[in-house]
């Protein structure tokens, strides 16, 4: 029996919750982007991470990088080819991309 958030969004074949908008929850996926877009500010064509200081003109990198480190993680996102809990959206791209890399285009 896997851990409930409370969320009763839990994945069947591994038992974690499913993470914002893994499910099609746009609901849940908005609230994740307005947490990260709360984390972050542009100056001087720079996007900055307002809870360390981070910094990178490509603003998906900033992104990348507040869900994963300044994000509380209660949720996963959940590979739809064979389960396994990722952390956050690029873990899981980068999942997929590595171990189902050949089966992608069948599904």
């Amino acid at each position: 029996e896997g851990y409930d958030d409370g969320s009763g969004m839990i994945d069947p074949n591994t038992g974690m919750p499913i993470a914002a908008g893994a499910d099609g929850n746009k609901e849940l996926e908005d609230a994740l982007n307005v947490a990260i877009s709360n984390k972050m500010v542009y100056e001087n064509r720079t996007w900055k991470c307002t809870d360390c200081g981070t910094s990178n003109r490509n603003k998906n990198n900033i992104v990348e990088h507040v869900e994963a480190k300044h994000l509380e993680h209660t949720m996963y996102y959940s590979c739809t080819i064979c389960g396994a809990p990722c952390r956050t959206r690029k873990a899981l791209r980068c999942h997929t991309t590595k171990h189902h890399r050949f089966t992608q285009s069948s599904h």
